[in-house]
């Protein structure tokens, strides 16, 4: 039997091993324990979207790849501004101690000198949990749900209110491309442009017709979803939903999240996930949307 054998990560034909990887990785566990294809491909195309324009993807230098005679079974990697990440193959779960011990060694420069260093495990994960506090981390408390319901039983109508419009979003033109960018940049305060939200386009998984907004009858953007679909596993994620604030509390996203969920399952899928934070009001749409099923993910922090 050959040995294990970590190296670096390089280019794009990686980026879809890894994909394919988190494919792969899916059926071992008995629910989205990896991150899905669609937030490996939000990272590189919507996180990272800005890189991607210029071609200097400086993230790329910390991805970490553990492979099994060729085979990848684990992959430790940042976000958009640090921390760490592992995804695993179920089989091989006794890596994680070296993974982390490569990721502490090995911080993006966004968090090389932050206080503290962070990484997330499922509160059901008591391997995890035991790897990290043997390695000095501290539990930092809950961080958020990783929220799943299953679309074979009768969806919610989510019907949109009058006055709006529930339609697919079109990142190649640029009234639309400026009305999802708007919507970002009012429900995240982030700095989406309209250029940046076009590279979305680029993503694997991405499909014009899960891209989903609510539409004033002036035309204003007021809410939003994009759905990524795992046909491989028959599942899709929702990532990210957010609506304007001038357009809350008029059933805005719950609207875009049924009109998701139907054209999923037009799709072969058989269930959906989305996430919230551990306080977010969101948690109460989301459950009255049926995502009852929650699996608590925990922050846990090392000390410099």
């Amino acid at each position: 039997m050959s040995p294990v054998t970590n190296r670096d990560f390089s280019g794009h034909d990686d980026f879809m091993a890894v994909r394919q990887f988190l494919i792969d990785s899916y059926s071992g566990f008995d629910r989205l324990f990896n991150w899905g294809i669609a937030r490996w491909d939000v990272v590189r195309y919507s996180g990272n979207a800005a890189a991607e324009l210029s071609g200097e993807r400086d993230w790329e230098l910390y991805v970490q790849i553990w492979e099994d005679d060729g085979r990848i079974v684990g992959v430790a990697h940042p976000e958009d501004g640090g921390d760490v990440y592992v995804e695993i193959d179920a089989d091989y779960r006794r890596l994680e101690n070296e993974m982390y011990a490569w990721a502490e060694e090995n911080r993006s420069p966004a968090r090389r000198d932050a206080v503290p260093f962070s990484t997330w495990s499922s509160a059901r994960d008591s391997h995890r949990r035991a790897v990290l506090r043997a390695r000095g981390w501290r539990y930092g408390g809950p961080d958020g749900y990783t929220r799943r319901r299953s679309l074979t039983t009768p969806l919610p109508a989510g019907p949109v209110g009058p006055g709006y419009t529930v339609r697919s979003v079109d990142l190649a033109d640029d009234i639309d491309a400026e009305g999802r960018a708007s919507v970002s940049r009012a429900s995240f305060g982030n700095q989406r442009t309209a250029e940046l939200m076009k590279v979305l386009r680029l993503a694997p998984s991405y499909r014009p017709d899960l891209d989903l907004a609510a539409i004033a009858d002036d035309g204003t953007f007021a809410a939003y979803t994009t759905v990524w679909l795992d046909e491989v596993n028959r599942y899709v994620v929702f990532e990210p939903v957010g609506t304007h604030p001038d357009h809350r509390r008029k059933g805005l996203a719950s609207a875009v999240i049924a009109e998701g969920m139907r054209r999923a399952v037009g799709y072969g899928a058989k269930t959906a996930y989305i996430g919230s934070g551990a306080g977010s009001p969101a948690n109460r749409l989301y459950e009255l949307m049926g995502f009852l099923d929650a699996d608590l993910d925990e922050i846990w922090h090392l000390p410099n």
